[in-house]
């Protein structure tokens, strides 16, 4: 009597308690409102405030945003990585949701697409593409790596910066920031195929790892973001991109290895002469395309 007791009171706390992937709490906006503009003609910019300091409540605003901006600001998307985007309709939508304490980035992209799922019955797929593009390659001379150590891996706050990369507080912040035309990138502990992501992120095309370099890496590269970003002919002699494929930068489609008015290098001069590796054209290139099945052009009502 006693044992099957204890059997019985065993499985009522495992129901009880368990919990499948499906089951835990998702997080949601505390509150969300999504307004339908009137047509608009002729053109129209989004203006979007993001989400401020996602360690404290705060709100998302995106005025005259249009589906296929949500879309991209909800999955991290380039341009190039949406095709059928035509297809999503010329509307826009003045989202304002407030969001709640203790939000991390990561949070905050998963809550922005269940809004989406929720309130545009949004359904979609991936879907592998082949355009033009880079290679991201060792250079002649190897890499020149940072291999991370343990160490490395705790930062004093433990913050969360851009592309989830974490912030101490001894000033040398991570993530990827900007001054008067030269960019920095930090990030610690980083594979390179993260880092052929950040690179995609700034040329706006497709970059594939094919370093076959399998460790985890303290980065931290320096290079002039106003000019010759794309690296045009300097990239094994092919022609700029930007006509093709999604395109570059304002400004880097065709440009040559030219520096910028400071001494900063050029994108692809400071990955040879900083982490000893190197972006090859091509036109093989695989990119990850986000297909939309479904999406309703009006919202459901708030």
């Amino acid at each position: 009597m006693f044992l099957r007791s204890a059997i019985v009171s065993t499985v009522l706390l495992t129901t009880g308690f368990a919990q499948t992937p499906d089951d835990r709490p998702k997080k949601e906006f505390e509150v969300a409102s999504i307004r339908v503009n009137p047509p608009q003609t002729g053109f129209h910019f989004a203006s979007s405030s993001g989400a401020p300091d996602l360690s404290n409540p705060g709100l998302f605003r995106c005025t005259n945003c249009t589906l296929a901006t949500l879309i991209s600001k909800a999955f991290d998307l380039q341009g190039y990585q949406l095709p059928g985007k035509a297809s999503l309709g010329n509307g826009t939508f003045d989202v304002m949701a407030k969001i709640p304490a203790g939000t991390t980035p990561e949070d905050f992209q998963a809550m922005l697409q269940g809004l989406l799922k929720d309130r545009f019955g949004l359904t979609y797929h991936y879907k592998d593409k082949t355009m033009r593009g880079y290679h991201l390659v060792v250079a002649k001379n190897g890499p020149k790596l940072k291999e991370s150590t343990e160490m490395a891996l705790v930062r004093p706050n433990g913050a969360v910066g851009q592309h989830g990369a974490a912030q101490g507080q001894n000033h040398e912040h991570a993530g990827l920031m900007n001054f008067g035309g030269t960019a920095m990138y930090r990030g610690d502990h980083k594979t390179t195929a993260e880092l052929a992501q950040i690179l995609s992120d700034q040329l706006s095309l497709p970059v594939d790892d094919q370093t076959m370099l399998t460790g985890k890496y303290d980065i931290s590269l320096r290079w002039s973001a106003s000019v010759g970003q794309s690296g045009g002919n300097h990239a094994e002699g092919g022609a700029g991109h930007g006509e093709r494929g999604g395109g570059g930068p304002a400004g880097a489609a065709g440009a040559g290895p030219r520096r910028g008015e400071d001494s900063a290098p050029t994108l692809f001069e400071a990955l040879q002469t900083e982490l000893g590796l190197k972006l090859v054209s091509s036109d093989q290139a695989v990119a990850k395309t986000f297909i939309v099945d479904h999406a309703e052009q009006v919202p459901t009502a708030n």
